[in-house]
């Protein structure tokens, strides 16, 4: 009975996948050093992907929505539908990288997105192999 918990760590199962790599960490770090406290960003390529969360954790700064901040809806009922309309406007739908405005329109201050969903035209404030950085209100 207590062989197939013996056998999980040979298994190839991964309880708790790293999801820290040297690119977020020197993300996280420029931002936690280079941007204002209040500022608020949104990683809308991401999806279901936890790397959000890491940076959240990281640099300090708040998310305008992520997958696991999600999870909160379990301690505040009222949450849920803040969550819900957030998650509705930008990752519940495909990522335009043509149109920041809209972004900021939500009161998003930085985008972060993967090098091939680069805004065009406009100019990172931070980037490396693979976040690039942009900063949405001047």
């Amino acid at each position: 009975m207590l062989l197939p918990f013996w056998l999980i760590p040979y298994a190839g199962v991964t309880n708790y996948p790293n999801l820290h790599s040297t690119e977020m960490d020197d993300l996280a770090s420029w931002a936690e050093r280079s941007t204002p406290k209040d500022a608020v960003f949104l990683f809308p390529d991401a999806g279901n992907q936890l790397y959000p969360g890491i940076f959240r954790v990281e640099a300090r700064r708040a998310l305008y929505v992520d997958r696991k901040g999600g999870g909160q809806i379990n301690f505040l009922r009222e949450f849920t539908d803040i969550w819900w309309k957030r998650w509705q406007e930008t990752l519940g739908r495909p990522f335009d990288p043509s149109n920041p405005g809209y972004y900021s329109s939500l009161g998003i201050d930085y985008l972060i997105v993967r090098p091939e969903n680069r805004l065009p035209g406009v100019t990172p404030v931070y980037e490396n192999p693979k976040y690039i950085m942009f900063r949405l209100k001047q």
